[in-house]
């Protein structure tokens, strides 16, 4: 009797023993493969959270200045895929019952320039696309520039091209219909997509040489890059693969890149507690997890490297509000010195012309004139910050944040420094002389028009306070001679020979 219990208690004990390392097993984090819906066009991030009632799309940029989300669009269920380039989205919803084909909806993100907050459009809704065919199989997306493309099987594969009216087919390479894959390509194909296939341990691709339908196909096999091929990366400037393998303490990833003579290896990623996966990011890559409270976590991974950083919370960006209260304040400045320029000297009943030479510049030529003197100090700009447009649009009178108005400042100091220089020696700045415009002394009873040196030369400080604060050159528009704030202290007018 007592062997017989001996016996029970040893088979209960490794019986126990057992199951605690199964279910250890089971919890342990590195056997967790990327789940987490989650989409990169570089610059841009766009998350699939999910949520009591369905899921929430969240969306990251670099142009946030942080480790910031918004929050963009709420849908009833997780969506079945989601592709992005440039600004653009793409959301392929789960069909819901049978012999319905998936939704697909498409949204896009502008950056205000001034407040550097984002808007979505369509406002407060998706834009609806065409559904899927209803008899077709769902197998993945890809972005392309005018719209998404998707892989289908409806029973064999085909390639659909989304159109404004419905789906267009592409035509498939021959020796891609083996269990193809369709993905986000960053190579130097016309398409920014590929149908991939592992074979065996290489990873075979077919990008498209062309942007037309009819353009062929070109194959490319990448050495080693299929072993234990698990997603191709979005959002890298260079194509990368995540492959699963079994290491001492469980299955862990590899994070490589692919090249034709094999893949080199970035970095092993034990994969997070809850949904994970990584995408593409600027230059480098983030790894992206959601843990059991619905809190996104980001670690930054370098491009060279390797490293991975501590992961940090992202959180709500917070409202532009505060940013706007600046504007109060520039509002008091702009009426204080135009109040002031009336003061000094009230535009009352001047005379329409000048004298029998001279007669006031009109406004476009001046507009003309101001647009060729700020092109040095844009292309200056440009070259030094890498701005683009919107950037040098942002003028520091209505954007407070110092960094976002760098190129617009050095641009605006740049035209200030250089008009100055050209006004004090030959009274007009280079965009003047193109249009025939001159500095000169406000009507006289007697004596020299041309304007003296300390007129042009504060005339010129001036205008260059106005181009920071735009608002200051209202007065200008109102009176008869075009006399602005800086002419009007200055005693001066812009002018061209009869």
């Amino acid at each position: 009797m007592r062997w017989s219990l001996t016996c029970a208690l040893c088979l209960l004990l490794a019986w126990s023993v057992a199951f605690t390392q199964r279910a250890s097993a089971w919890a342990r984090p590195s056997d967790h493969t990327p789940s987490l819906r989650a989409v990169s066009s570089g610059n841009h991030l766009w998350i699939a959270l999910p949520t009591e009632s369905g899921c929430t799309i969240l969306h990251h940029s670099s142009e946030m200045n942080g480790a910031f989300f918004k929050e963009v669009r709420s849908l009833p269920a997780l969506p079945a895929a989601l592709a992005a380039r440039e600004n653009h989205l793409w959301i392929v919803a789960a069909p819901v019952g049978s012999g319905t084909g998936g939704a697909v909806y498409g949204l896009s993100t502008i950056r205000d320039p001034a407040t550097g907050s984002f808007s979505y459009q369509p406002t407060g809704r998706l834009d609806v696309l065409p559904s899927l065919p209803a008899s077709a199989r769902f197998c993945g997306i890809a972005p392309q520039e005018d719209g998404p493309v998707v892989l289908v099987a409806q029973p064999d594969f085909a390639l659909l091209a989304s159109a404004p009216m419905g789906w267009h087919e592409i035509a498939l390479s021959g020796d891609a219909v083996n269990s193809p894959m369709l993905v986000a390509w960053a190579g130097a194909a016309a398409s920014p997509w590929a149908i991939v296939n592992v074979d065996g341990v290489d990873l075979i691709s077919w990008t498209r040489s062309g942007a037309a339908n009819s353009s062929p196909w070109e194959r490319q096999c990448w050495s080693g890059a299929g072993d234990g091929f698990e997603m191709m990366i979005t959002g890298s400037v260079r194509p990368a693969t995540l492959a699963r393998f079994d290491g001492a303490s469980g299955a862990s990833f590899l994070l490589q890149y692919i090249t034709p003579s094999g893949p080199r290896k970035l970095t092993v990623i034990t994969p997070p507690q809850g949904s994970w996966t990584v995408t593409g990011f600027g230059e480098g890559f983030r790894l992206i997890s959601v843990g059991a409270g619905g809190d996104v976590q980001l670690s930054a991974i370098d491009a060279v490297t390797g490293s991975v950083t501590p992961s940090t919370p992202l959180t709500p960006q917070p409202s532009t509000t505060s940013e706007w209260i600046h504007l109060p304040l520039l509002g008091a400045l702009t009426i204080g010195m135009l109040l002031a320029g009336f003061i000094i000297h009230p535009p009352a009943d001047p005379p329409p012309v000048l004298c029998a030479e001279w007669v006031a510049l009109p406004l476009p030529r001046r507009l003309i004139a101001l647009a060729i003197d700020m092109v040095p100090g844009a292309v200056i700009a440009v070259l030094v910050t890498g701005a683009n447009l919107d950037e040098l649009l942002a003028m520091p009178s209505w954007t407070p944040d110092l960094a976002r108005s760098t190129p617009s400042s050095i641009m605006l100091g740049i035209t200030g420094v250089w008009c100055l220089l050209f006004e004090l020696s030959l009274r007009a700045s280079p965009g003047k002389f193109l249009v025939g415009g001159r500095i000169v002394r406000e009507p006289v009873a007697s004596g020299d028009p041309r304007a003296g040196l300390w007129r042009s030369g504060g005339r010129a400080l001036l205008k260059t306070a106005v181009l920071f604060a735009p608002a200051l050159g209202f007065l200008a528009f109102v009176h008869p001679l075009h006399q602005g704030l800086p002419e009007t202290i200055t005693k001066t007018v812009v002018a061209r020979r009869r």
